[in-house]
């Protein structure tokens, strides 16, 4: 089987219209400000996010031929036309394991799939039917946050990971997530950073202790902060993740300051990380790109990773469409994984058409 040709296409994709609003404010207003930060300089982050404009997802959509007639599909950032062209006429079993492929992986992991006739998770290992899948929201005011959280739930989602920002009070959004969501609903709430200081991460840490619903508290402060994080767990005894690299993971493996990693990638480096993640039992979640073709892959990936045993996070379910030609199966928080051959799930072209640029 050779590579004959490999399409690249490049689509932008709103938002739905219920979220595009928040969206802009969450990533725009201060996104990443600590409270002091943001206000020291508001009317500056409040002029920056007024003069933003909607935001989009710019990626690209990859079809790889072969001489076989076979197709396979992937999805993320734009490569070089030169870079394509060294491709062609080789193998897509030429580049196992190799991630400097970037999105093309997929298409040639897809490829190697249909050829053996076996599922993407099913070539990477031994592998579960399912994997774990969480809802994803940004710093919604709470009204809004209560009706992302119903449309979660008849979507089959019980785990919630959500931005916190300092224009927000995360009590009051997770109060208004608390009286719409059933118990055993569980919310992991990612600060990037933005408390600052272990003080006010302790200070609101513990009223949001008052729900049940809060599992996790993700980058409360700056990661590679060992001595603020064992403060933390110390008073609040709730799990806090980190991305995996920050601080190096010979420090936070043994450390019992950090309890999940989250991680992001291609398949070489999250194996690795995976690899150095299990030395210590240390659980993580996959995060990873914008459509639905990404998130399928994610799902495989996953599947094969004994350690990956949270939930895995894309954004893909904030689309206007996904791309594909059906919908991933999610039922009970866990996203089953495609049966058929390779990715398992093809594109909806009409779609890939729709949104189309250049």
């Amino acid at each position: 089987m050779k590579i004959t040709q490999i399409e690249q296409i490049p689509v932008e994709i709103p938002y739905m219209e219920r979220v595009r609003d928040h969206l802009q404010k969450g990533w725009n207003f201060g996104n990443r400000a600590t409270d002091d930060e943001l206000n020291a300089n508001r009317s500056e982050h409040e002029r920056l996010w007024r003069e933003s404009s909607p935001p989009t997802v710019e990626t690209s959509i990859y079809r790889v031929h072969t001489n076989e007639g076979l197709v396979g599909i992937g999805e993320g950032a734009g490569i070089a036309e030169e870079k394509i062209q060294t491709y062609l006429g080789k193998s897509p079993f030429e580049f196992i394991m190799d991630d400097s492929a970037g999105p093309l992986q997929i298409a040639f992991y897809d490829l190697m799939g249909q050829t053996v006739g076996l599922p993407m998770a099913r070539m990477f290992g031994p592998s579960q039917p399912t994997a774990p899948i969480a809802y994803w929201s940004q710093c919604f005011p709470p009204e809004v946050l209560q009706e992302e959280v119903k449309i979660a739930l008849e979507g089959g989602f019980c785990v919630h990971k959500f931005k916190r920002r300092a224009h927000t009070d995360v009590v009051e959004q997770v109060q208004a997530i608390a009286e719409v969501a059933p118990e055993n609903y569980e919310l992991t709430i990612d600060a990037n950073t933005t408390f600052g200081t272990v003080e006010r991460t302790i200070d609101f840490g513990r009223r949001l202790k008052a729900y049940p619903h809060v599992k996790c508290l993700e980058s409360p402060i700056v990661q590679d902060d060992v001595e603020g994080y064992l403060r933390i767990k110390k008073e609040l005894d709730l799990p806090l993740a980190i991305h995996f690299g920050s601080p190096d993971p010979t420090i936070s493996l043994p450390s019992p300051a950090y309890d999940y990693y989250v991680v992001g990638g291609w398949r070489a480096g999250i194996l690795r990380c995976a690899n150095i993640a299990s030395a210590a039992n240390m659980p993580f979640w996959l995060q990873m790109g914008f459509t639905g073709v990404s998130a399928i892959f994610m799902v495989h990936l996953a599947a094969a990773l004994p350690n990956a045993s949270l939930s895995h996070v894309s954004l893909y379910i904030l689309l206007e469409h996904s791309l594909l030609a059906e919908p991933l199966d999610i039922r009970e928080g866990q996203a089953k994984v495609p049966e058929r051959p390779g990715l398992g799930i093809g594109l909806d072209m009409d779609a890939v058409e729709r949104y189309r640029v250049g």
